[in-house]
């Protein structure tokens, strides 16, 4: 039962008037943050781009669409209605963490780099990382296509575990890790820096992929189906939830607290189901941007691939069915890697660690009983 309580004509005036205030506070907050920002972008239309191609620096100027749309997140997600919640917190807050390792040169050596690899993973998945190295990550498989991959990473508070990550970063030099603690709610901060260290330190890269560490990809169709689509810009491949079709659950391990997003009942942001996402890299310099603007949302899927790309805008979605080209069930893949003579045209699926190495093997006796040619067509 709901308890109501009667109020006042001149408490009801009181409250309306505090609305108001509290609605021109978070719009001189969004306006001051637009003024603060470093002058690598411009906003045009409500677009946040990227700087000029001739390498010139034009000052962020104040964009009423943009404006709006900071004002509508920051009351979807009630910033100013509790202040020490864990779910929300400054998106200045995700920008100033310092690289507790990194080695800014991954991406060097070469004109261009086809796709950069950014691994989600946890300090303790040592394994997970050494097998993605050795398999779908493995340079030397693809020429001649260029593949990197960084690992990322947070802090972890066991000593013994942070020697091991160390002791592995000294020897591969491809993890990049922040300074916060890894945990399940911080994988927003997660992707944020994996957006920025892109953007600092892999501008050559024509596609950024972004999975899971439980996941595994079939890099030789990922690089056929995707050869013709290397002039694409602006652009995010995934599958795609649809804004208002995907409910927003308030109990259990997706739980959203009742005060954020109160008045609904759906995300109200198209978003990509998050463990595999393929982004052009014109789009990590304004992604990153925009969330010094955004206010966080610990559910990194919604946050990273919805709230950000719809602060950006501009930005086309190309939708990857589940189970047509992406999957969750490795049973999927194997199914499709099995069908003789036809070209398999699911690329990537979450994987158990104990069916990882049979899983790839069919992807190499796949490849190496099909010739592999890059004007092999596989996604429209």
């Amino acid at each position: 039962m709901r308890m109501t309580f009667p109020m006042s004509r001149n408490a009801q005036m009181a409250l309306c008037f505090l609305g108001v205030i509290n609605f021109f506070i978070l719009s001189l907050t969004s306006y001051l943050a637009l003024k603060s920002l470093p002058s690598v972008r411009t906003v045009s239309d409500g677009v946040l781009k990227d700087s000029q191609s001739d390498g010139t620096q034009n000052p962020t100027t104040f964009n009423p669409i943009l404006w709006a749309k900071l004002n509508r997140i920051s009351h979807e997600l009630n910033v100013s209605g509790v202040a020490t919640d864990g779910a929300l917190i400054s998106g200045d807050a995700i920008m100033s963490f310092v690289y507790v390792m990194h080695n800014p040169r991954l991406c060097q050596g070469v004109d261009v780099v086809d796709f950069i690899i950014i691994v989600h993973s946890a300090p303790a998945n040592l394994e997970r990382r050494k097998r993605i190295r050795e398999s779908f990550a493995n340079e030397s498989l693809f020429l001649p296509f260029h593949v990197r991959v960084a690992f990322l990473l947070g802090r972890t508070t066991n000593q013994t575990l942070d020697d091991l990550v160390r002791k592995e970063h000294l020897v591969n030099n491809d993890s990049v890790a922040g300074d916060f603690i890894d945990s399940y709610h911080n994988l927003t901060f997660k992707g944020v820096m994996g957006y920025r260290w892109v953007s600092e330190h892999c501008r050559n890269a024509k596609f950024v992929l972004k999975i899971d560490d439980d996941v595994i990809v079939n890099t030789f169709a990922l690089l056929q189906s995707f050869y013709k689509h290397m002039n694409r810009k602006r652009s995010i491949f995934c599958n795609v939830w649809q804004a208002n079709t995907m409910e927003i659950l308030r109990q259990g391990k997706w739980q959203v607290s009742d005060h954020i997003f109160r008045n609904h009942h759906t995300f109200p942001y198209s978003y990509c189901s998050g463990f595999v996402v393929i982004l052009t890299t014109d789009l990590m310099a304004p992604l990153s941007q925009a969330a010094r603007l955004t206010p966080f949302f610990w559910i990194d899927d919604v946050y990273l691939f919805g709230m950000l790309p719809y602060v950006v805008g501009g930005v086309t979605f190309h939708h990857y069915c589940l189970d047509q080209f992406l999957s969750l069930q490795e049973q999927v893949l194997m199914r499709c890697l099995n069908t003789s003579n036809i070209e398999c045209s699911v690329f990537a699926s979450v994987v158990r660690d104990n069916s990882f190495w049979f899983v790839w093997d069919m992807i190499l006796h796949k490849h190496n009983s099909m010739p592999w040619s890059i004007e092999t067509e596989l996604v429209v």
